[in-house]
């Protein structure tokens, strides 16, 4: 099964420490608070040995990734300041053409983030409440739909079945096209729930792809019109939300044939988007990153928000899953993505200073495991 997000099944024994990388290539940190129990790290980012620090990153990528093969792009930074970006492999099998640092990756799930992120600009606009039912919100759902929760939707503990599947019961592959209406069509004709709404995590796609629905009819905007005008910009993130294969620069995703040994083009015609499709690069990601330190979108109120309620995903672990992100029992943040081909992983440290983007466009490779050997290098 073609998914998503491989974050909610896929367990990170190192994703729990301290993490780096806040990548920002232009200036968005700035006169902002930082939040409470952060500390100035000019001094420590200093203290790094960029040069022995960049070589043994690269060598992560290089030992990882064939130079004649679909690879990978990753970023790494401290306090907005890039330390550190790298890339390996190639955008275009047939072409020849080699991934660049401004090669753009369907980001899959880790998409999420920027989702919940809407809902909770429209939650602080007074326009939308994390108590609204989706009754209230989304006409032509079963009677379920009174008793799921908006916050419930988001913190994924609403026990709605992944349109993914239910789609791909329909008969429909990836490649075939289906469209926003049908996958929401066919959550309509679901009839129960998984679980009582609230009784527990379970990670469906259709949390989010209902999170889309809900923000196009409460702002008037489809969601990524909204993304764009009221996240993207004001951060100036050079990011579009886009589940097409016609974005400027971005690489053609591969699979792997093992009866032939050969990789073949995975272009998804699917065109669903809010569970996933924002498309962009790993210095863009890590930009992004910063403002969980510096909340210069948001405010206080949205750092808290994107934590607070977060619900027990019972692995036993203590980790949750706050608005579109995972929460670790140390305070760090995480998610990864997969869809297509496209994989990618997405970190950010306890104290907000720094973060890890990796994307790569064939599933042949783990960003998680780069992810984890480019921690061990910078934090």
């Amino acid at each position: 099964m073609v998914t998503r997000c491989a974050g909610a099944t896929r367990k990170r024994q190192l994703a729990i420490r301290l993490v780096a990388v806040a990548l920002l290539l232009g200036g968005c940190s700035g006169a902002h608070e930082p939040a409470p129990g952060t500390h100035d790290r000019t001094e420590a980012t200093a203290a790094y040995a960029p040069d022995e620090s960049a070589a043994r990153s690269q060598d992560v990528l290089n030992r990882a990734i064939k130079l004649d093969e679909p690879g990978c792009s990753a970023a790494v930074g401290v306090d907005g300041n890039v330390v550190w970006k790298g890339v390996r492999g190639l955008a275009d099998l047939k072409t020849g053409a080699e991934i660049t640092d401004s090669t753009v990756f369907d980001i899959a799930s880790v998409s999420k983030q920027f989702t919940a992120t809407a809902v909770l600009l429209l939650v602080d606009a007074g326009q939308l409440s994390l108590d609204d039912t989706l009754a209230s919100l989304v006409p032509g759902l079963p009677a379920w739909a009174e008793t799921v929760t908006v916050g419930q939707v988001m913190h994924q503990t609403s026990g709605i079945p992944d349109y993914i599947g239910l789609l791909e019961d329909a008969g429909y592959q990836y490649s075939d096209r289906t469209t926003q209406e049908q996958a929401l069509q066919i959550l309509a004709e679901v009839q129960d729930l998984e679980f009582e709404p609230g009784d527990q995590f379970e990670y469906s796609n259709s949390n989010y792809l209902l999170l889309a629905d809900i923000v196009q009819r409460v702002s008037g905007q489809p969601l990524p019109a909204y993304l764009s005008t009221q996240v993207f910009k004001p951060l100036d993130l050079a990011m579009v939300m886009d589940a097409g294969n016609s974005i400027p620069g971005k690489a053609l995703s591969y699979g792997f044939d093992e009866d032939t040994s050969e990789y073949t083009v995975w272009n998804s015609a699917w065109e669903q988007v809010g569970d996933g499709a924002v498309e962009t690069t790993p210095t863009q990601l890590v930009r992004w990153a910063d403002n969980y330190r510096t909340g210069k979108l948001g405010g206080r109120r949205l750092l808290d928000e994107q934590v607070e309620g977060a619900a027990d995903t019972g692995s036993g672990d203590g980790d949750r899953y706050g608005a579109g992100i995972f929460v670790y029992p140390d305070g760090s943040l995480d998610h990864d993505g997969s869809w297509a081909g496209f994989v990618s992983a997405f970190r950010v440290s306890a104290d907000r200073h720094t973060s890890i983007a990796v994307t790569c466009n064939t599933d042949t490779q783990d960003p998680v495991a780069i992810a984890d050997e480019l921690q061990d290098i910078w934090e």
